[in-house]
């Protein structure tokens, strides 16, 4: 009977657990076919306007076609809560990190690539970046997407 309980209590706490975990089913994918190791990352505002830095994690995205899912339980609610209901999406090289660190590429707004996206933005690229490490040909199938370098 005791280990009935258990195992109804483990059950039940493992039911709540995997409830509050939902998502729409979205995520971007990165492919990164470039020669270079990258970090991507997405933020609500402009890098030198975050009070604090977001935790980065240790991994960039090797070189050569690996790519990266970042995934938001719910997308439309988080970009309504973005300056201008865009999302910035930034790509860092490895080495410039490296180099500078995440603190003063926050600071100075560093950054190797740096697109804005809506909902509708990332539906027409069917939520696929791919980044070849080329400023100046980006591959997206349609040209309304604002980007900035």
């Amino acid at each position: 009977m005791k280990l009935i309980k258990i195992y109804c209590l483990i059950s039940f706490l493992l039911l709540i657990s995997c409830i509050g975990h939902k998502t729409d089913g979205r995520y971007i994918t990165t492919h990164n076919n470039s020669t270079n190791s990258i970090y991507c990352f997405y933020t609500k505002k402009e890098l030198n306007s975050i009070d604090s830095i977001p935790n980065m994690g240790k991994e960039s995205i090797p070189k050569e076609d690996d790519f990266s899912y970042i995934i938001v339980p719910f997308w439309e609610e988080y970009i309504k809560t973005c300056d201008n209901q865009k999302i910035r999406y930034y790509i860092i090289k490895k080495d410039s990190v490296d180099k500078y660190g995440w603190k003063e590429i926050f600071k100075k707004n560093i950054y190797n690539k740096k697109y804005l996206f809506t909902i509708k933005d990332l539906d027409s690229l069917n939520w696929t970046i791919t980044y070849d490490g080329n400023l100046r040909s980006p591959k997206f199938p349609y040209e309304k997407l604002r980007k900035c370098l």
